[in-house]
């Protein structure tokens, strides 16, 4: 079952089928959540080899479907935010905040049509009221983690490397934002990507990543997690 067929299902069951009536002939669900796809692929940004999502959302409403609506709006935005995480993740997209979905009234359009708009930006400090689209920027260090949390490397000698980007790039090359010293290391040998997982993609390398002893393309960073490219070894730590 995907994305869209779950969350009807979940929604019908939130509400115990009053929801599907309160759309009925008028906007659907799946619409709303079809259209939050199709915004986050609009709106995608390449940045340092990653692509960044928009994960702040506002629908613009027609007055009848906005108050008939009103009722459901938390338990919309709940399943409107699954959908967006859970379509990141399917995509390998990465956010640079959880999703933040809300609801406005456009009394310029009709019953049954919408608008979407989004940006990328923290969501504790988004002003929804002057919200326009905008390009995605990433911003350092990610905001889903806590404040309580700084994830780095730290190599056997014991130097720590903070994880202060959305996306930070480690390789031999001057243009990676971690230079390793090693032979075996490629120019731009690997990334780590921090989101609600932090990821480890390979780039390619000539010699591939491991993590925890196993060559991969892209894995997840646990606390602990020994990563060991060309002869170099760092172990990410997550606080």
């Amino acid at each position: 079952m995907g994305l869209l067929e779950n969350f009807e299902e979940r929604l019908g069951k939130i509400v115990n089928g009053s929801f599907s009536k309160a759309f009925k002939s008028q906007v659907q669900p799946v619409e709303l959540a079809a259209a939050l796809q199709g915004e986050i692929d609009n709106r995608v940004t390449s940045i340092s080899g990653a692509q960044i999502a928009p994960n702040i959302f506002i629908f613009g409403l027609a007055r009848q479907d906005f108050e008939r609506l009103s009722g459901y709006f938390s338990a919309l935005a709940s399943e409107l935010g699954d959908i967006a995480i859970k379509y990141c993740i399917e995509q390998r997209y990465t956010p640079v905040d959880r999703p933040d979905i809300s609801f406005v009234l456009e009394s310029s359009l009709n019953t049954g049509d919408f608008r979407i708009k989004s940006t990328s930006g923290q969501v504790s400090s988004a002003g929804l009221n002057e919200l326009t689209p905008t390009p995605q920027v990433p911003l350092a260090p990610i905001p889903v983690m806590t404040e309580s949390v700084s994830p780095h490397l730290r190599t056997i000698e014991g130097d720590d490397y903070p994880l202060i980007r959305s996306v930070t790039n480690i390789g031999r090359g001057g243009d990676a934002d971690i230079q390793v010293n090693d032979s075996g290391v490629s120019r731009i040998h690997c990334s780590i990507v921090l989101g609600s997982e932090v990821l480890i993609r390979d780039h390619g390398s000539t010699n591939g990543t491991l993590v925890d002893g196993n060559r991969i393309t892209e894995a997840v960073l646990h606390d602990g997690s020994i990563i060991k490219v060309g002869n170099t070894i760092l172990t990410y730590a997550s606080r």
